[in-house]
Order: C-alpha cells, then sequence, then structure tokens
C-alpha cells in the first residue's frame, strides 16, 4: 500500500514539474506588413525565441499571433526580437 502512494505522489510530482504555462498574444506592427516577405521575416525572426510554439503573421490583418512557452520567453522578449528587424510590436487588445 505505501508503495502504491509513493508511486502516485512521485508521478504527480513528476507531471507537475513538466506542466508548462502556454500562452498566445496577438500583436500588431508598425511599419504594416505588406506582403508574405514581411510576414516570412518576422516568422523567421520569432522561432529563433526560446518557447515558440506557433507563429502566425497576416498580412491581411496586420497581425501577429504567437503560441509560446511563458517559463521561456515574454511579451517584452517577443517585441524586442521584432524591433530588431524593425518592427514596433504593440500587444492588441
Amino acid at each position: 500500500m505505501k508503495k502504491i502512494i509513493l508511486f502516485t505522489v512521485a508521478t504527480v510530482m513528476a507531471l507537475t514539474a513538466y506542466a508548462k504555462d502556454i500562452k498566445t498574444v496577438t500583436f500588431t506592427v508598425d511599419p504594416p506588413m505588406h506582403c508574405e516577405k514581411c510576414e516570412a521575416r518576422i516568422k523567421n525572426q520569432l522561432k529563433f525565441e526560446k518557447g515558440i510554439k506557433k507563429i502566425d503573421a497576416s498580412a491581411e490583418k496586420q497581425t501577429v499571433t504567437v503560441v509560446y512557452d511563458a517559463d521561456k520567453t515574454s511579451t517584452a522578449k517577443l517585441s524586442v526580437s521584432l524591433k530588431k528587424i524593425g518592427y514596433a510590436a504593440k500587444i492588441k487588445k
């Protein structure tokens, strides 16, 4: 009985250690994106940030949506990364 309880406790602790804080943020960027090359440039820049799970850049909607692990990066770091390639990012409400 003690072994089962210990195993259960160890399993719960292990699963908790691997729990991730996955978040989604949508930015608008300035200057505006005009084409697929603009979208690709943004995606290529952001994919090097730690914790990035998914990036969607849309010139049509003028938005960049990023799914990321908040334990590894932040919206501030993502904004700085975009600024490196000339885009000022603002979180869309």
